[in-house]
């Protein structure tokens, strides 16, 4: 593996205490990554603009609504964001970042972007150290709102579309995280989320 700053050697040879290396050729079988993770992570209530918590259902699908404080407490409303460094700074703003609840049995619940524009939830054992790719399903720039406390999470996979809330048409009183397509500077309330740090 290399990053930025680095370049790939070869050993060569030992002569007493001194160790010999040559750089090799930068077109070689080294693989380079586009994130690394960075830092331990931090744990979040995510609020809607309307003051609903984002929560993981029994049914494994992430909805926001109105808790009681017993209910902030349970570990399916206490989200985690795992920070990652980028190697080569792409042309998006924000932090890159993956958002998880970790649940009971060691299991992480990742919110992930499907291929059909939606938001779903998947498990994973653990979550990458590295990321080659330029983009992932789980990657999320995470930008904060300059005229308010509030952040906004731009896909990684998808350009232009970010978390955001909309209405349970079975319940309204219910809303379910989605993917919403806004231009980056486009006022769109329901992209907004308060991070409250537990």
């Amino acid at each position: 593996m290399a990053s930025c700053s680095y370049s790939p050697v070869e050993f060569v040879n030992t002569c007493e205490d001194d160790f010999y290396f040559k750089a090799v050729a930068a077109d070689t079988d080294v693989v380079k990554d586009s994130f690394g993770i960075a830092g331990r992570c931090l744990c979040y209530w995510v609020q809607s603009k309307d003051n609903k918590f984002l929560l993981l259902n029994t049914e494994q699908e992430f909805q926001a609504q109105n808790l009681t404080s017993t209910q902030l407490n349970q570990p399916d409303c206490m989200f985690k964001v795992q920070r990652y460094r980028e190697f080569d700074k792409a042309e998006r703003e924000g932090m890159p970042t993956m958002l998880y609840v970790k649940k009971d049995e060691g299991k992480n619940v990742v919110a992930c972007c499907g291929l059909d524009h939606n938001v779903y939830s998947e498990n994973m054992d653990a979550l990458p150290e590295a990321i080659e790719e330029t983009h992932h399903k789980a990657l999320f720039y995470m930008t904060k709102l300059t005229a308010s406390h509030m952040y906004q999470f731009e896909s990684s996979v998808f350009q232009s579309e970010f978390l955001g809330f909309m209405c349970d048409e079975g319940n309204p009183c219910l809303k379910k995280l989605v993917l919403r397509k806004k231009g980056r500077d486009e006022v769109d309330d329901s992209c907004k989320v308060r991070m409250v740090m537990i």
